[in-house]
């Protein structure tokens, strides 16, 4: 008959073997990925583009859930044209959690602005 060990035991063995292993492994994998690998040169018109994508989504969000619309109406000067948004709605808040909810879209698009711009100055420049 096979030892018993209790659930508290092999939870604690799992919990150690989950933080353990990956350590031993990692220090092997490391050098032999890193050895072999080669990143991708990236410029920084690309970080910015990430950045700019994010941004759009995150100003979209929060205005939807705000106003009941987004870039096209708050910023169309942002937008460049583009289907609208499928499926996004105003959302049923309170007075208070509805401004803070616009003041963090104002915010977005403060970001978004930032983001544009600095995007042109590189495309220009590049």
């Amino acid at each position: 008959m096979a030892p018993y060990i209790s659930r508290d035991r092999a939870s604690i063995f799992v919990l150690l073997a989950s933080l353990v292993l990956p350590l031993i492994l990692l220090d092997y994998s490391s050098s032999v990925l890193f050895a072999s690998a080669k990143f991708p040169k990236s410029k920084d018109a690309d970080l910015l583009e990430f950045a700019l994508n994010l941004e759009y989504l995150e100003a979209e969000f929060f205005l939807f859930g705000a106003l009941g619309h987004g870039l096209d109406v708050a910023a169309p000067n942002l937008t460049g044209g583009g289907p609208p948004p499928i499926g996004a709605k105003k959302v049923e808040l309170d007075s208070l959690t509805n401004d803070v909810i616009l003041q963090f879209a104002f915010q977005e698009v403060g970001h978004l602005r930032f983001c544009f711009v600095s995007a042109l100055c590189i495309y220009n420049y590049s």
